[in-house]
């Protein structure tokens, strides 16, 4: 089953903001690195989350955050 990007781009998740979860792209534009995290967000992938934050904003404690938002 395909299923849309949660961006709202309309295009199949698997063409959009997947590669750059999984590590298989990097996103090339502000607004995309912003769809990748939306979209990372609401497929619950913590880890992506994590890696696109800059590091001087990065706590020990940011898995525990992210996950009590979920």
């Amino acid at each position: 089953m395909k299923t849309q990007c949660p961006c709202g781009s309309n295009i199949e998740f698997s063409n959009c903001c997947e590669p750059y979860i999984l590590g298989t792209a990097i996103p090339q534009t502000a607004e995309t690195l912003m769809r990748s995290r939306y979209s990372a967000y609401a497929t619950q992938d913590v880890d992506y989350l994590i890696r696109t934050t800059h590091p001087s904003f990065q706590t020990k404690k940011d898995r525990q955050q992210i996950n009590r938002s979920m």
